[in-house]
């Protein structure tokens, strides 16, 4: 059987893959039933349906009418190598890192990013980056930089780096942030490093 769709062909394996990473992942915790749910109720029934859309999507690459080649996007297998054999040796080697939590971080944090980088354009691999960092530099450095972090790194992975754009945009985010989340949802982000 022929390939006809390669959009199709990658969704639905991303989608069937993701749906079944939430399925295996919640089974250490009780499943509960419809009426008292547990903990793995939802991400179990959310990753199911995820996992049979995969898999419609799935196998549609294959009877479509749309013809789009399987190479989609640019797939970098030496990345992918690197970034399994890094991520794999942080996770055997866990408890050498007792002491060094920092160097476990960077490690990690390099296996991702390679992970990210083996596949798609540039501009993905930026963004994606971009929001990782986002979410560790949250708590230590405060909202405020995080954002402009976040908003900066993005638009680097864009074509067309405008400063006077971003520098608007970075403070218009920044401030909306800073009184949509904490001071009108009262949400406990630190503004600042240090708080």
């Amino acid at each position: 059987m022929k390939v006809k769709n390669g959009k199709d062909f990658w969704a639905g394996l991303m989608f069937a893959g993701t749906g079944l990473a939430f399925v295996v992942g919640s089974q250490n915790y009780p499943m509960g039933s419809a009426v008292r749910m547990g903990p793995a109720y939802f991400p179990t029934l959310l990753g199911g349906l995820l996992a049979i859309l995969g898999a419609v999507i799935f196998l549609r690459a294959f009877f479509s009418k749309i013809e789009h080649s399987t190479r989609v996007f640019p797939f970098r297998l030496p990345v992918l190598i690197a970034a399994l054999v890094i991520g794999g040796a942080t996770f055997l080697a866990d408890s050498l890192f007792k002491n060094a939590p920092m160097a476990e971080f960077a490690l990690t944090a390099l296996a991702l990013g390679l992970f990210i980088g083996a596949f798609g354009p540039r501009a993905m691999f930026v963004i994606l980056i971009a929001v990782v960092i986002y979410g560790y530099a949250l708590k230590p450095l405060g909202l405020v930089i995080s954002t402009v972090i976040l908003i900066v790194m993005s638009a680097l992975g864009g074509h067309d780096f405008r400063k006077k754009e971003i520098v608007i945009l970075t403070i218009v985010m920044a401030l909306f942030s800073v009184f949509v989340f904490v001071k009108g949802l009262g949400l406990p982000f630190n503004l600042w490093p240090g708080e």
